[in-house]
């Protein structure tokens, strides 16, 4: 028993210190990268990032700086692609935003957008407004400012404190439960809404899954689409003015 626990405890450690070489050693690349990036030797910085991309380690700064190097040499679509999933992960930054705005300039596709309805505007204006994680975190903080309000409330002897404990105690619950709510809403878009971003220079979207089938339109590279099913090598995607058809599942790369 005494031999089984020590065992495990040697693999937590050497685990841990795995993981802690591996975050060191990331932070190292991301050091080099920003100074190749900022000498303008963008290959050198770009073949870093990678490195850093290919350990699963994933910061809205390292999409970020991809995505800039990437629009720095006119490559639209991974430009695009890594400013969405800088996005994803700051739903709030400007910078990110203001570039992405940018790199879609330089699409070939002008697609106009359908107006949005107000569950639309309610899910992009509020739900949408941080990660799932982010509303997950909100609730965890306002979990605690509830315990602690509790408390002063139980403990205090003035009838305007406990009043005032009561109140605020209440509105925590009403506001934890709306946040575990946004963040359950969130999650459940996310992975019910796939997003892609055209990476092939022209492609064909059609009627059906084949190749014979009638030609609906044509899109070009950087353009964002969704993705509503996969068939075989084939994906069913919606475009932002209501559009749909197949396409090759090889010209996309979900985001």
């Amino acid at each position: 028993m005494q031999k089984g626990f020590v065992n495990m405890v040697l693999i937590m450690m050497v685990y841990l210190t795995g993981i802690s070489l591996k975050a060191q050693d990331a932070d190292s690349l991301f050091t080099s990268a920003n100074k190749f990036y900022q000498q303008e030797n963008y290959l050198e910085a770009l073949d870093l990032y990678k490195k850093i991309e290919g350990q699963g380690l994933e910061s809205w700064s390292l999409y970020f700086n991809m995505a800039n190097i990437y629009y720095k040499t006119n490559q639209v679509a991974p430009s695009i692609y890594y400013y969405e999933k800088a996005l994803l992960l700051d739903p709030n930054n400007r910078d990110i935003k203001f570039n992405l705005e940018f790199a879609n300039r330089m699409t070939l596709d002008n697609i106009e957008p359908l107006p949005k309805s107000l569950g639309q505007k309610f899910m992009d204006g509020i739900v949408l407004k941080f990660n799932y994680e982010t509303w997950a975190k909100i609730a965890v903080g306002l979990a605690f400012l509830f315990a602690l309000l509790f408390l002063l409330y139980h403990f205090s002897y003035s009838t305007s404190k406990k009043r005032f404990y009561f109140i605020t105690s209440g509105l925590c619950v009403i506001f934890v439960t709306t946040s575990v709510f946004f963040a359950f809403r969130n999650k459940h878009y996310v992975d019910n809404n796939t997003q892609a971003v055209v990476f092939s220079n022209a492609v064909a979207v059609k009627s059906a899954p084949t190749k014979s089938s009638e030609l609906y339109f044509e899109l070009h590279e950087g353009t964002k689409v969704t993705v509503l099913e996969t068939l075989d090598n084939w994906k069913k995607i919606k475009i932002a003015d209501g559009k749909m058809g197949w396409l090759d599942a090889s010209s996309i790369k979900e985001i």
